[in-house]
């Protein structure tokens, strides 16, 4: 590391050394504390690792230029007390004050931190002046430095960029036990030098005076914090904290007292589970260092690290990277392409997508365990603004010892769960979005972490013409296309009715259909199961969709129970539905959830059960006045008659 270029001017005409700045509140303030980093505690994020790890890395493609891949390095280290004291000091009081709720690490300790840093990026470009939107000046090109440090949940990240809340960096803060990080940048455009910090913790009194929850490590100009760019406390600072920036242009942070789930082992598992993607393709490499131990992950090495591993976790990545990998030869024999649904409706799948002979031919590669890829395209239209043909590639194969299956999909190199999407069985897929228009698209669909797409979601709903059906084709597209090239059982399964089936027109179930892919309209909207034989040798069941609910119908066999139980859930994303039903879902016996029945008495209605004295051969369940935005769960089972 070479210091930092000593021919630039400060921003102040005799620079004092960075400090910390807190500002008082005032009497008539709101009071309210940060609660940004509750966006980021999800099911689909295990720790808090994950969470920092997608969030640098997405900042880091983002901020990418050229074609060289972006490097982003992650290093543990630990200094003397009196080294993170020279950064530190006029931080603890107001820790100490705001953070008296849970213990805080002995400042006369050796001091543990996180360093990450990352390069072939353009850094935090912008006037570190500004402190409004756009500075009461004309729009004269990005801000990264404004909103990367003087802002929360409001970015101007570009709509091609992955990110979109400007919530993300609060992720930063909150892996820290004094709830603050530090960070110099070099930017590409004028090789300035930045340094600055910033803490995020409550509302605090230190002595008699309350502060506001945010603080800056930096040079104070009234009320306002600057970035250090004194090269020699630039040059001390990349000493102190053995930072690797040479002259290269990028983003160095500086997380102090990480907490205690962050770790090398963690670091790195984080970063393969989710962006192996880039890692594989040559777009992303990262470095993980502790200590003496430096583990390198690129295209190059990622396989020989996961073979030598000892995580069966991450071992059981590998399948999905070869997946991966394969992409890049696939030829005409395995690939196909599908028809773009008219860009003037809301988009459906049909297997008329695919002329037939695609359609043979991808069926028998997929029958005999090889692998395919299907390219598609779809109309993104903004609500203002030119249509977009919008591109995605689906890879997938057969893993008939995986009855569950697997699959991701990858906007842009990042992994979105999306848990709540229905998924193929038997299959080994990946969905990848390179497309700039479609990611975009999928972007401002996303939750703030980055692990949902949401067709409710208010940054989305009124921005795209047709926005939550095109959504929803995307997001079934891997169980649509799976499912029709999935050739049905030559022999009878007796646990048929055991699986869940998603049923989107007026087709039954029953032995003779139920293993046939189910494609049609609104194939996410209602799942149903039960029990074999629930209406008899010979009886039907049907469930079919309805505006925000469902309608159930069904035709009993001779000689069986004439009372059913009818359990009705929301989808979750993990676990069993019905378990986790919670009554301000809503109640089958309260508004706005309207019941309408023929051939059948309702014998019991209580939160979300129903019982069924069926009165008729044939029958009708009709309920209406769900969440029209969430999937339902329908389970029937049979009942003995009462004595």
């Amino acid at each position: 590391m070479t210091d930092p270029r000593s021919t630039q001017a400060p921003l102040t005409p005799r620079e004092p050394s960075p400090t910390w700045l807190f500002t008082p509140m005032g009497r008539g303030e709101l009071n309210i504390d940060p609660f940004e980093r509750e966006f980021f505690a999800t099911e689909v994020l295990d720790s808090a690792c994950d969470a920092l790890v997608r969030e640098v890395i997405q900042n880091a493609l983002d901020a990418g230029v050229g074609d060289d891949p972006v490097k982003v390095r992650f290093r543990l280290g630990g200094r003397d007390a009196s080294t993170m004291r020279r950064y530190l000091e006029g931080l603890w009081p107001h820790a100490r004050a705001a953070l008296d709720d849970h213990p805080l690490p002995d400042p006369a300790d050796h001091g543990r931190y996180l360093v990450v840093e990352d390069f072939g990026t353009r850094g935090l470009e912008g006037d570190p002046r500004q402190y409004e939107d756009d500075g009461g000046r004309p729009d004269d090109g990005r801000n990264d430095f404004y909103y990367f440090w003087r802002n929360v949940g409001r970015s101007r990240k570009e709509s091609l960029d992955r990110g979109r809340w400007g919530l993300g960096k609060t992720v930063l803060a909150a892996t820290s036990e004094l709830q603050a990080f530090l960070g110099w940048t070099r930017r590409r455009s004028d090789g300035r030098d930045l340094l600055m910090g910033q803490a995020v913790l409550k509302i605090h009194r230190h002595g008699d005076v309350r502060y506001r929850p945010y603080g800056y490590f930096g040079v104070p100009e009234g009320e306002l914090a600057l970035p250090a760019t004194d090269p020699r406390a630039i040059a001390r600072f990349a000493r102190d904290f053995e930072l690797d920036r040479d002259h290269e242009p990028g983003l160095s942070l500086v997380i102090p007292y990480p907490v205690a789930e962050i770790d090398r082992d963690r670091l790195i598992a984080s970063v393969i589970r989710h962006y192996f993607h880039p890692l594989v393709t040559g777009k992303l490499a990262a470095i993980v260092e502790e200590g003496a131990h430096r583990i390198q992950l690129n295209c190059e090495s990622l396989e020989g690290f996961l073979r030598r591993s000892d995580d069966d976790a991450l071992r059981a990545i590998w399948p999905m990277i070869e997946l991966a990998r394969w992409h890049a030869s696939a030829g005409p024999e395995a690939t196909a392409e599908l028809k773009a649904p008219p860009a003037d409706q809301a988009p459906r799948f049909d297997e008329r997508l695919l002329n037939r002979r695609a359609l043979a031919k991808l069926r028998r590669r997929y029958d005999a365990g090889q692998r395919i890829a299907v390219h598609a395209t779809v109309a993104v239209q903004p609500a203002a603004g030119q249509v977009r043909d919008g591109r995605l590639t689906l890879l997938a194969e057969r893993t008939d010892g995986n009855r569950a299956g697997e699959g991701h999909f990858v906007r842009q190199g990042i992994t979105v769960a999306n848990g709540n999407a229905r998924r193929p069985r038997n299959a080994r897929w990946l969905m990848i979005i390179d497309d700039a228009h479609l990611s975009a698209f999928l972007g401002d669909a996303e939750n703030p972490a980055h692990t949902e797409w949401q067709r409710s979601s208010p940054k989305f709903k009124e921005k795209y013409r047709l926005g939550p059906s095109t959504l929803d084709f995307v997001r079934a597209l891997p169980r649509n296309v799976i499912g029709l090239l999935s050739r049905p059982s030559s022999s009878r399964d007796p646990d048929l009715l055991r699986s869940i089936f998603s049923l989107g027109d007026d087709t039954p179930i029953t032995a003779a259909t139920a293993d046939r892919p189910q494609t049609g309209p609104g194939a996410e909207l209602t799942t149903l199961e039960s029990e074999p034989g629930t209406l008899g040798e010979g009886g039907v069941l049907k469930l079919l969709r309805q505006i925000a609910g469902f309608k159930l119908t069904g035709t009993l066999g001779p000689e069986v129970p004439r009372r059913l139980r009818v359990r009705v859930a929301y989808e979750v994303l993990r676990g069993n539905p019905f378990k986790r039903y919670d009554p301000l879902d809503f109640r089958l016996d309260q508004k706005p959830i309207a019941l309408h029945h023929a051939g059948v008495t309702l014998a019991r209605v209580a939160a979300n059960e129903l019982e069924l004295a069926v009165t008729d051969e044939t029958f009708e369940l009709k309920a209406v006045g769900f969440d029209a935005n969430r999937d339902l769960r329908i389970k029937v089972e049979p009942l003995e008659d009462p004595a």
